[in-house]
Formats: C-alpha cells, sequence, structure tokens
C-alpha cells in the first residue's frame, strides 16, 4: 500500500491548461492512497478546494478501481486522459477539463503482435472508454462521452494514432443499444439533426522522430463533421521537438501551432463550428471547460516551451503562448471567451525535491485583450505545490 498527499496553492490559475499542469484552483488538499497487485489495482484519491469553480469542494479525481484480464485492464474511475503528441492541448481528449466518471478496458502492454502478417504493426494499444458529463447541462443532462483510440508503431521512429470521441444519449436523448450501434456504425440522420445518434469527431496523428537529428514532428487532425462516412472539416495541431545534454543536464524544447477553427486550412474556415453541435448546444465541455483542446472552437495559437532537467532531478521550464480566442466571436457558449479576445502568457516553473517530496514552483504573466471593446488586463499568475509519496 502506498500512501500521497499533494498541498497546493495559486495566485490566479492559468486560463490555457497545457500537459501536465498545475492546480486549478486557487487552494488544493489531497490525499491517497494506492493498492497495486497482481490481478487488482485500487487508488482512493480526495481533494478538498478552496473557492471551488462550480461549487465542488471535495472531489474524487484520480481515483480509480482496476482489474487485469488476461492483457486488458477493466477500470472504473476518474482518470485524466491525454490523447495526441501535442504538448500544448489534445485536439480530441486532452486534461483541460476534470476526468469525467468512466468505464474503461485498454490492452495492459504493447507488446507486437504474434503473427508473421500482422508483425509489420509493431507495438501497439487499444482503449475504449464510457463516460458521463454532468448533470447540470441545460442541453441533454447526465449526456454520456464515448472514445475509441489506437496506437501503433509500424517503426521505431514512426507513431500513429486513430482517435474517436461521441457524445450522446442524456435527458430526453435515445440511450438504447441500438442508439449506439449506430453512433459506432456512423449511422447519421442528415434530413432531421435531431434524429442523429450523437455528435462525433475523429481523426488522426501521428510523430515521426528525425533519424539523423535529435528531434522530431508531431501533427494532430480531427475532424469535427463526417462526409461519405469520414472524417471532414478538420481542426490543426502541428510541433517540432529538438532535445539534448548539457553536461550531466539534459533539455528539451519544442514549437507547437494549433487551430480550432473547422476547416481551418481553407481561405474561408468554418466559424461557429468546432466543438458545437446543434443537440448539445452546451457544446464539448464538462464542468464549463473543453474536452478537447484548452483555446476551445475558432482559435489558434502558436505556443513554445523550453526544460532544463538537472542530474538530481531539479528542473526549469519556461512555457510562452499567444492565442487568439473565439476569433470571429461566433461561438456564445465558448469555455474561454464568448467574444473574440486575445491572450498572451509567459510562465516559469521550477521543481526540486524538498521534505522527503518535491516542491513546485511557478510564476507568470498573462496578458488579455478584448477585441470587440479594445479593452485589456493583465496579470501576475503565482502557485506553490508540495507533493509526497510514502509506504
Amino acid at each position: 500500500m502506498a500512501y500521497e498527499a499533494r498541498l497546493a496553492a495559486s495566485e490566479k490559475p492559468v486560463t490555457l491548461r497545457r500537459f501536465g499542469d498545475v492546480a486549478r484552483e486557487e487552494g488544493e488538499l489531497s490525499g491517497a492512497l494506492q493498492y497495486t497487485g497482481d490481478r487488482f489495482a485500487l487508488r482512493l484519491q480526495a481533494t478538498v478546494v478552496a473557492d471551488a469553480d462550480g461549487g465542488k469542494d471535495v472531489r474524487a479525481d484520480g481515483s480509480y478501481a482496476g482489474m487485469v484480464l488476461g492483457n486488458r485492464m477493466l477500470s472504473a474511475g476518474y482518470l485524466d486522459r491525454w490523447w495526441g503528441p501535442g504538448w500544448e492541448g489534445s485536439l480530441i481528449l486532452g486534461t483541460n477539463a476534470r476526468p469525467l466518471p468512466s468505464i474503461t478496458i485498454e490492452r495492459n502492454f504493447s507488446d507486437p503482435i504474434d503473427h508473421p502478417w500482422l508483425a509489420w504493426i509493431g507495438q501497439w494499444r487499444l482503449v475504449a472508454t464510457m463516460g458521463q458529463f454532468e448533470g447540470s447541462r441545460d442541453d441533454a443532462p447526465d449526456a454520456r462521452f464515448f472514445g475509441m483510440r489506437a496506437t501503433w508503431k509500424p517503426h521505431p521512429r514512426f507513431e500513429l494514432g486513430l482517435s474517436r470521441s461521441a457524445q450522446w444519449c442524456g435527458e430526453g436523448r435515445p440511450c438504447d443499444f441500438d442508439t449506439f450501434l449506430d453512433l459506432l456504425a456512423g449511422n447519421d440522420n442528415d434530413q432531421d439533426p435531431s434524429l442523429q445518434p450523437g455528435n462525433q469527431m475523429a481523426g488522426v496523428d501521428m510523430r515521426w522522430s528525425i533519424p539523423w537529428l535529435p528531434a522530431a514532428l508531431y501533427l494532430q487532425a480531427i475532424g469535427e463533421d463526417e462526409a461519405n462516412s469520414m472524417p471532414s472539416k478538420y481542426l490543426g495541431l502541428a510541433g517540432l521537438e529538438i532535445w539534448g545534454g548539457l553536461g550531466d543536464r539534459s533539455w528539451r524544447a519544442h514549437v507547437e501551432v494549433a487551430d480550432t477553427a473547422c476547416a481551418f486550412y481553407q481561405s474561408e474556415p468554418r466559424f461557429g463550428c468546432a466543438y458545437r453541435n446543434s443537440i448539445y448546444e452546451d457544446g464539448y465541455q464538462y464542468r464549463d471547460r473543453s474536452v478537447g483542446h484548452a483555446l476551445d472552437g475558432d482559435s489558434r495559437q502558436i505556443a513554445a516551451g523550453f526544460m532544463l532537467v538537472g542530474g538530481r532531478g531539479d528542473s526549469w521550464e519556461l512555457a510562452l503562448q499567444d492565442a487568439d480566442i473565439n476569433r470571429e466571436g461566433a461561438n456564445a457558449v465558448h469555455s474561454v471567451s464568448p467574444v473574440a479576445a486575445a491572450i498572451r502568457s509567459a510562465d516559469l516553473y521550477h521543481r526540486r525535491k524538498l521534505l522527503g517530496g518535491e516542491l513546485r514552483l511557478g510564476i507568470g504573466y498573462e496578458e488579455r485583450e478584448i477585441d470587440v471593446t479594445g479593452m485589456d488586463a493583465s496579470d501576475i499568475l503565482g502557485f506553490a505545490q508540495w507533493s509526497a509519496s510514502f509506504k
């Protein structure tokens, strides 16, 4: 049995969350116990939150119970998932929103298939999850979330991923097994959108490590709509990652761009389309945060990050973001801004060992400009977090 404790405080939490980001609220106190056996795994975690956004002062995020079934893990709980190669966000499922309560089955190990005709697939993983949105939604309370993702490495330097997600069911919506089968098969009703089984997105991502350089290129393309049984009206993300060493230290840097307007590559993108649906009018959101990229729809971002890790595990990290949010103001339920706005930020993080645990400190600057009024505002952000594990 292992035990964990975490204490975090922040001054104005960051607006656009990244991979592995900091505390969500101004104050958090967490405790957890975890057991891992040959067949069963259990983690019970409770977090007490000060001035909670949404009024949930006590949360079970991070808790789960799991059971091994051969090379599969069946689990239920509140677990964060990040589908895609990006550092700044995932277009389909990331950690911007709190984790949905879900039941998940996934491949436990990524061993290649032991068959001569299928050996070219290489290491592969497969996960399917069914979750539930909050009951306070105005469109369809207690709507369901369905997601599937497969990844494989046909070459040690190349990884490919296919992802799919759907909002379906909910109060006033069909929830039977036939509806789910229609959703799975993509059988939509084009004549009457209200009879569609749900709101779906799907797409592809890839990461290629360049053989002659310590660098990698990655991209993600997620279709918001469907045409001829294939994803269409893509959102896009692309990045470059490089790394190296400095004595006993290592470093890693990346630059990444993302555009969450439908068909962003066209001269006239489709605004008011991404993460929106005529059935689920509250958007692709859980507790008022985008389940996909933190930018939400109709936004564009360029970001960069640099990390320096010391030989003793201490690290420094710099993160820069420049984003145009809800560019045409076409999304009234946008989770970041209901009108067009610009956000620019710079954050500096430091991590080191302290008192048998790990201390993480950060300071940042964030500037927001509202396009409609021309008004701007800026804030100094800061946080401190200490965490430790015990046995």
